[in-house]
């Protein structure tokens, strides 16, 4: 497409608006194409676009009504919305700036923070003792188990060697002593290796995962 084609088909586009208009849009780009010089025709159509695109924007920029516009390279343009665009948008940097805290902000934060301290550190305090406590006495009890099945394996083998001592004098006497014993010993087996169980496999992670709550708060995402 060359210079006459753009404008032949350029002003059949922009036959449906004021006549005014429509001249004052085609002699500004004639000049615009004398400006550029003959050679540069080529880079002076690929620049604006095709004509249909040149014809809409002008169309668009008419369609707002407003004064002050001229014709460009780019269309139909005026200052009004220039203007107009770039208050708004240093209203809109405005506004976000306004909706950080500040300086002043984080002051009246760190005050509030003083004053709640004597109230929520005590309270912090003593919810986390309290739950230290549980987890302590759990963890007791567990370990009372433990304690009580190598109890009854020890008071097993002291049956044991109470009932050898009384096969001589009472038989009888001694063979329920080792019945006794035998039953007590592995009801002491079974007490020790579930309290050991728990002790190792139960009462570790708990605590873990307790401590790990309790400072998630205070550890920052990432660390």
């Amino acid at each position: 497409m060359n210079r006459s084609e753009f404008m032949t088909r350029l002003r059949e586009l922009l036959t449906d608006i004021n006549e005014a208009e429509r001249e004052e849009a085609l002699s500004y780009y004639e000049e615009y194409f004398d400006d550029a010089g003959e050679e540069n025709e080529a880079s002076v159509i690929s620049s604006l676009g095709s004509p249909e695109k040149v014809a809409a924007t002008i169309k668009a920029g008419l369609n707002d009504n407003v004064e002050d516009g001229e014709f460009s390279e780019t269309g139909y343009t005026n200052s009004y919305y220039d203007t107009k665009d770039e208050l708004a948008t240093r209203e809109k940097r405005g506004f976000f700036k306004q909706r950080g805290l500040g300086t002043g902000g984080w002051i009246i934060i760190l005050i509030l923070c003083i004053f709640a301290l004597p109230i929520l550190g005590p309270l912090l305090i003593g919810i986390a003792s309290a739950v230290f406590g549980i987890l302590i006495a759990i963890a007791a009890v567990f370990f009372a188990v433990l304690i009580a099945g190598v109890a009854m394996i020890v008071a097993a083998v002291a049956m044991v060697a109470a009932a050898i001592g009384s096969f001589v004098a009472a038989p009888v006497v001694g063979i329920a002593l080792m019945g006794a014993a035998l039953l007590v010993g592995g009801l002491g087996i079974i007490v020790t290796v579930f309290g050991a169980w728990i002790v190792t496999k139960i009462v570790p992670p708990v605590f873990r995962g307790v401590i790990n709550l309790i400072r998630k708060p205070f550890t920052r995402k990432g660390v």
